[in-house]
């Protein structure tokens, strides 16, 4: 088995395009695989960390309306497409997947055209612009969310897979999870992450009711992000709150049932450990959260391309799986209100978490190895 990978731009395409390597080592234990990004992206980082081979390849993404611009990037991309139909044509893969992201553009255009069998998978409930593009060349489209708009040839081709989650996601207890992190086994816990990058405007609303919720009997932990980090625990440090960050190889410890962190490297801890999350909508976020299925309250990131995050977070409201507050209307108000309802409504909080798992494909690397056995069988 030789396969040809590519996703990339941001870690939304590039952790499933990881997990669906690592599925294909595991059925294939004799699986080559050969990761193609842009040279510059984090996909490349990432890939070698991961320890697959990697392929730079030319690739820019149309982020002007300068028509001079527009002609430089569509160059750059035509050369990509020669490159990874050189390397295609080299390594001669039994099968090329894409994840999305400008940067798998080429390698799935080229592959198409040699007639090497292609699956791509969609993360999000509103596809992306080189997806859309993608997607009526590739011989199978995965997706996470169910695609309403897609066209009928399209749809042929379509099978709904859900979106991989390591392991370490759904192995973990909520015991456990709480054990590890120093949390009471009897009391809420209240989750809010901003994602690796942080949102000051989560961190600020959530920060307005900190004592509030303590006074409550409601566990906190707030995971901020590392370049938000000092001026968030400056209000924390402000309402008497310890933020001290745990030593190096340590996992942190909550103290009087609140833990203020910059970055957790075992999220399955906070994620098991939780009976609420406070987020963004992200996609591989979101498909944690319904393979293990927690409720949600959930503030999508405005300026996601495509507005992609508030299609994420709407089909999780439709399906009763969270609440969602606009980022515009994102108070002190109005996230005690729906705290209110999704934390202390345990009726309502009970029916959202099952509404969550129903969403969730804990088996998606198996549904995306079963699509793409199918393909090249």
């Amino acid at each position: 088995m030789r396969v040809m990978i590519s996703g990339g731009g941001t870690g939304g395409h590039i952790y499933p395009a990881l997990s669906i390597a690592e599925a294909l080592r595991g059925q294939y234990p004799d699986c080559e695989i050969l990761y193609v990004g842009a040279a510059d992206g984090m996909e490349h980082k990432l890939a070698a960390a991961a320890g697959y081979a990697f392929l730079p390849v030319s690739v820019a993404g149309f982020s002007s309306k300068n028509p001079f611009k527009i002609a430089g990037v569509l160059a750059k991309n035509a050369l990509g497409v020669a490159e990874a139909r050189k390397a295609v044509k080299r390594f001669r893969p039994d099968l090329a997947v894409g994840t999305g992201g400008y940067a798998c553009g080429p390698l799935l255009l080229a592959a198409a055209e040699l007639g090497v069998p292609t699956l791509l998978h969609e993360q999000n409930a509103i596809m992306g612009k080189t997806n859309r593009i993608l997607s009526d060349k590739v011989t199978r489209l995965c997706l996470t969310f169910p695609i309403k708009d897609l066209p009928p040839e399209v749809t042929a081709r379509a099978v709904l897979t859900g979106l991989p989650v390591r392991q370490a996601i759904l192995d973990a207890g909520k015991d456990a999870g709480r054990r590890a992190l120093g949390l009471a086994a009897d009391k809420p816990v209240l989750l809010l992450t901003g994602g690796s990058q942080g949102a000051r405007h989560l961190n600020q609303a959530l920060a307005s009711l900190w004592r509030e919720l303590l006074e409550k009997g409601v566990q906190i932990v707030h995971i901020c992000g590392e370049k938000l980090f000092e001026e968030t625990a400056l209000l924390a440090r402000e309402q008497g709150l310890c933020c001290e960050q745990p030593q190096a190889g340590e996992l942190p410890k909550a103290k009087g049932g609140f833990l203020l962190l910059p970055y957790l490297d075992h999220m399955e801890y906070a994620m098991s450990a939780c009976d609420v999350v406070v987020a963004r909508a992200g996609a591989s976020f979101l498909a944690e959260l319904s393979a293990i299925g927690r409720a949600a309250v959930l503030v999508p990131y405005p300026f996601a391309a495509g507005n992609h995050q508030a299609y994420n977070a709407q089909a999780f409201a439709e399906a009763g799986a969270a609440l969602v507050i606009e980022d515009a209307a994102l108070a002190a108000a109005t996230l005690r209100d729906a705290l209110q309802k999704a934390l202390f409504d345990i009726q309502l909080n009970q029916s959202m978490a099952r509404a969550s798992a129903a969403l969730g494909h804990r088996d998606a690397a198996a549904k995306i190895l079963a699509a793409a056995a199918a393909i090249i069988a």
